[in-house]
């Protein structure tokens, strides 16, 4: 992938660029089997662009190979054009060769040399490299090279985002301001995709800027709680939605965000408040997403009729939708009425079988009403699907234990440790199985490993044998890891 998706569009000057007429198949071809000798500067870059959307298969380079050639084909016909340039320097910073990157930009410069675009990915190379100082000498040139240009500004800000070089964010963003660019669409954008939560932290303060310059900007606000949102800070996201909303209450995004925060928040009655107040004022259809949230508040509020009138609302109109049919079932399931609940989990499980939880609970509701042969062939299945995942083996020896076959929970147990021998909770049960089955000092030993590794979640073991809270030597065990340590001094 690249960071100038698009890099030229068809509006652009034709002076400056030739415009491609032709089909991508046919200038394909024309590459590949090598039927021309030149190319102009357009069909290079829908040649690039080509390879560079094609997946690779594994172990294939062929595309990557070809996008490097192509590249290489631009900078020695057209040196005076930095795009092709600016795109082999990706390449190098992808193969981490920040010697042949600075040279391209080097041998670039000698044709352009106060092109902005290449001072900001000389910047980014020293970024990269760690090299700070120079990064920053190399920006603030870029800038005051591009001055109020407010697209060459956004375009500045992309590329260190995409980049991932947040240190360089600020100055960019301060300057954008100024300029009056539109930047909180685009951090937003790299919000929605970041994973890492220090990735999503340090574009906060590039946010709070925007807020500085303009606090009565409703869009920065909800930029600011999609943040906040994203590391899971759910009250100083509803804070910033709130500022949204108020400067702005057509602002629907923020509204469903606002609403969103409350229910992580267990502000149930909150959401359906919020929830029926804005019905009201916008089309139903734009809180669809909400109906499940919407759903669940209601059971949370001990209105679960009008809660399964909501769900039932939903699967009429998406029969697909496993996660309602999973929450419908939940309702009846907590009220341990298994009968009416198994139907609801049976559909939610046969949509969607990789969703372990929904295994989980439909085996667990065979346990309750005795279906013998139904939680045993599902356990085999859940165990088979996800071996790593600790609660399919505790959940089996439950049922195992309950069933009055300790041997085989056991068994099941240690199944469990081979795949996790690192869980406290499967250590706590394995302690507590072979305890009750008479082997005590065994237990002892892997009750002082559970120990060992989480002291705290010691109480998992009176949750399953309640009888244990009686045992002398299970007691001494757990305090001599949880009471207090005094010196002599």
């Amino acid at each position: 992938m690249s960071f100038f998706p698009s890099d030229w569009d068809d509006e652009e000057d034709e002076d400056n660029f030739d415009s491609f007429q032709g089909d991508i198949e046919s200038l394909v071809s024309d590459f590949e089997n090598k039927s021309r000798d030149n190319f102009t500067a357009r069909e290079l870059m829908e040649l690039f662009r080509f390879y560079n959307s094609q997946i690779a298969l594994p172990g294939e380079i062929r595309n990557e190979n070809y996008s490097k050639i192509i590249i290489e084909l631009g900078i020695q016909q057209f040196p005076y054009m930095p795009i092709f340039t600016l795109h082999m320097v990706e390449i190098f910073l992808r193969e981490n060769k920040y010697k042949q990157a600075h040279t391209s930009l080097a041998q670039a410069t000698a044709y352009t040399p106060f092109d902005p675009a290449l001072m900001m990915m000389k910047s980014i190379c020293y970024s990269h490299e760690g090299a700070r100082k120079l990064a920053l000498e190399s920006l603030l040139a870029a800038l005051e090279i591009a001055g109020n240009d407010d697209e060459q500004l956004e375009d500045f800000l992309e590329m260190a985002l995409y980049h991932e070089q947040y240190d360089l964010t600020l100055p960019i963003v301060e300057k954008a301001l100024n300029a009056g660019a539109e930047i909180s669409p685009i951090i937003e954008k790299y919000i929605a995709r970041a994973e890492d939560d220090g990735l999503i932290a340090e574009l906060i303060p590039s946010i709070e800027a925007i807020i500085e310059q303009d606090p009565y900007s409703s869009e920065a606000w909800y930029v600011l709680g999609s943040g906040y949102l994203a590391q899971e800070k759910h009250k100083e996201a509803l804070r910033a939605f709130d500022f949204a909303v108020t400067i702005n209450d057509n602002f629907s995004d923020a509204w469903i965000a606002l609403m969103e925060c409350n229910y992580e928040l267990s502000n149930y009655e909150t959401f359906i408040s919020l929830y029926n107040e804005q019905i009201e004022r916008f089309p139903k259809k734009v809180f669809e997403e909400l109906e499940g949230l919407l759903a669940w508040s209601y059971h949370e509020t001990s209105q679960t009729v009008k809660a399964r009138e909501v769900y039932k609302e939903v699967l009429n109109r998406d029969p697909t939708d496993a996660e309602s049919w999973y929450s419908l079932g939940l309702t009846w399931q907590q009220e341990n009425n298994f009968t009416n609940a198994i139907p609801y989990l049976e559909k939610a499980y046969e949509l969607d079988s990789i969703e372990v939880d929904y295994g989980l609970v439909l085996a667990t509701s065979y346990v309750a009403t005795n279906n013998t042969e139904k939680w045993e062939a599902l356990f085999e299945q859940l165990s088979t699907e996800f071996p790593f995942q600790p609660e399919v083996w505790l959940d089996w020896g439950v049922a195992l234990h309950e069933n009055g076959e300790i041997n085989k929970a056991l068994d099941i147990t240690e199944q469990g440790l081979e795949n996790s021998p690192r869980n406290p909770a499967l250590l706590y049960r394995m302690g507590a199985l072979c305890y009750l089955s008479g082997n005590q000092d065994v237990a002892i030993l892997i009750l002082e490993r559970a120990l060992e590794l989480n002291a705290q979640e010691h109480f998992t073991l009176f949750i399953f044998a309640p009888e244990l809270k009686k045992a002398i030597r299970v007691l001494e065990c757990i305090s001599r890891f949880t009471q207090p340590k005094f010196s002599d001094e």
